[in-house]
């Protein structure tokens, strides 16, 4: 499908939508070429999510969506259409991914670094110089990006712009994060998929007490919560991998008490397994209304855009 075939379907899907429902098309501002400015992006940003916000919409923040999956961009923007998705911060393996997504949909992308893992930190400094607002997620265990945090860390402290991490909740990995926090509590982490266990094994304690606790011995400490939804009903007993739902489907008591009582820490973020725009579209749909409708309505807001918009401007939101 052609690029200006996709953006008309796109435009269709959120028609549809749209029509099953109180809100109404958000008046977008019009494509043009990406401001070279921070202030002047910061700007094109707010008026993306003041349109949406005005035509009836909780708008959300994607935070740290990767490019990998999404060879072409336009796909992505066709998904947060659907979804109800104001902006998405995004990385990728090269930075020329990054720029060129950018490029098209300068109202609706926000550039990242690099993943950690594909640039030295020269390359990570000079691209957050030249106006990315946030450094990309490092994916996976690797020895060389576990070496490399402490760097990092020293960079988003540096610089004070986010580092997106997308972590097991393992007890090593933990641990090495919190020695290093501490060491340099000014610099701004990101644990995307809170919620999620992929190995139960690996961290039998984990769920929304240690979130608590992290989150009151770091104050520069946030987390995306996970897309991943209720676990299906099983006959045979076994290991919880997402924790955000009681057995009936629901946001438990628990975790609804976590997120209003800590609502400064928590962000919107996709699941990396996305890569459709129905699939994205999908699990966001499916986050606002198991997650988000369940709050009380300031967190709402929080969770959804606010603390997003904070984290990557270093401003408040202003209503």
């Amino acid at each position: 499908m052609r690029p200006r075939s996709r953006s008309l379907a796109a435009a269709l899907a959120l028609a549809l939508l749209l029509g099953a429902g109180c809100a109404r098309r958000p008046d977008l501002p019009a494509a043009g070429a990406l401001p070279p400015g921070r202030a002047e992006r910061v700007a094109l940003y707010e008026r993306t999510l003041r349109a949406f916000l005005e035509a009836g919409w909780l708008p959300l923040i994607d935070v740290g969506v990767s490019l990998a999956r999404w060879p072409d961009p336009s796909r992505l923007v066709e998904g947060m259409d659907r979804a109800g998705v104001a902006l998405a911060a995004v990385t990728a393996p090269a930075e020329a991914a990054i720029l060129e997504a950018a490029r098209r949909h300068p109202a609706r992308l926000i550039p990242l670094t690099s993943a950690p893992g594909e640039g030295s930190p020269a390359s990570l400094r000079r691209q957050i110089e030249a106006g990315a607002f946030g450094i990309g997620v490092p994916f996976g265990p690797a020895k060389e990006e576990r070496e490399a945090l402490e760097a990092l860390l020293r960079l988003a402290e540096e610089r004070r712009v986010p580092l997106v991490l997308r972590m097991e909740p393992e007890d090593g990995a933990l641990g090495r994060l919190e020695r290093q926090m501490r060491s340099l509590p000014g610099a701004p982490v990101v644990w995307a998929e809170a919620g999620l266990t992929p190995r139960p094994e690996g961290h039998p304690g984990y769920g929304h007490a240690l979130l608590r606790a992290l989150s009151l011995r770091h104050p520069n400490l946030f987390f995306t919560l996970t897309q991943a939804p209720p676990a299906e009903p099983s006959p045979a007993p076994r290991a919880r991998r997402v924790h955000l739902y009681d057995p009936g489907g629901g946001l438990s008591h628990e975790w609804r008490a976590l997120l209003d009582a800590r609502n400064r820490h928590f962000l919107a973020g996709s699941s990396p397994e996305a890569d459709t725009p129905a699939f994205y579209a999908g699990r966001m749909e499916g986050f606002r209304k198991r997650v988000l409708d369940a709050l009380s309505p300031a967190s709402r807001h929080r969770l959804a855009y606010q603390n997003a918009w904070r984290l990557l401007t270093g401003e408040e939101w202003r209503e």
